[in-house]
C-alpha cells in the first residue's frame, strides 16, 4: 500500500472530514437498516465489513449509531478507532470508556455486546489480526501520533441497550 499518510495528516483533509462524517453517517444508518447490511455492509477501504454500532452518550445518555468496521474474532468483533486518521478517538470510543454496554447489528441481526477497550498484549494481538486483513489501518496509525484503541466485542446474552437510571 502506497504511503498516503501525508493525506489524513492533511489541514483540508482534517477540515472536511468530520463535516462530511456529519452528513454521510445518518444516511450510511438509514441504508444499512433498510438494506439490512446488504450493498453498504462495507467500508470502501479493503471492502471491510461494516456493523452498526450503538452506544449511549456519556453525556447525554442519547442512543448514538455509527457504521464502524469489523473483524471476526471468533465469536467477537474487533473494532478500531481510527476515526479516519484525525488527531482524537472518535466519540463511540470515549461513550464505551464510560459505559461498556452496547448494541451492535450485524445484517439484520442485533446483538448485545460488552465492550473491552485492549491494552498491551491483547491489543497487540487484535491490532496484527485488524490490519493483516485491513492494512489501511497501518497507514492511520502512521498518520497520527496517538495509540488508536482497538476495542473488543463480546456479545451477551442479557437484553437491550438502555438508559442509565
Amino acid at each position: 500500500m502506497a504511503d498516503v499518510a501525508w493525506l489524513y495528516r492533511s489541514s483540508i483533509y482534517r477540515a472536511l472530514f468530520p463535516g462530511m462524517l456529519r452528513l454521510f453517517v445518518p444516511a450510511h444508518v438509514r441504508l444499512y437498516r433498510l438494506l439490512r447490511g446488504r450493498v453498504v455492509g462495507r467500508l470502501s477501504q479493503g471492502f471491510t465489513p461494516l456493523l452498526l454500532l450503538t452506544t449511549l452518550g456519556r453525556k447525554s445518555g442519547r442512543r448514538r449509531t455509527q457504521p464502524v468496521g469489523y473483524v471476526r474474532d471468533g465469536p467477537a468483533f474487533l473494532i478500531v478507532g481510527a476515526n479516519g486518521g484525525l488527531t482524537s478517538d472518535p466519540g463511540w470510543v470515549f461513550n464505551l470508556r464510560a459505559r461498556p454496554e452496547a448494541e451492535v447489528e450485524v445484517g439484520g441481526e442485533r446483538l448485545h455486546v460488552r465492550a473491552a477497550i485492549l491494552t498491551g498484549d491483547e491489543r497487540a494481538r487484535a491490532w496484527r489480526e485488524v490490519t493483516a486483513r485491513c492494512p489501511f489501518f497501518d497507514v492511520y496509525q502512521g498518520a497520527v501520533r496517538r495509540s488508536i484503541p482497538v476495542v473488543r466485542l463480546d456479545p451477551e446474552a442479557t437484553g437491550l441497550l438502555s438508559r442509565p437510571a
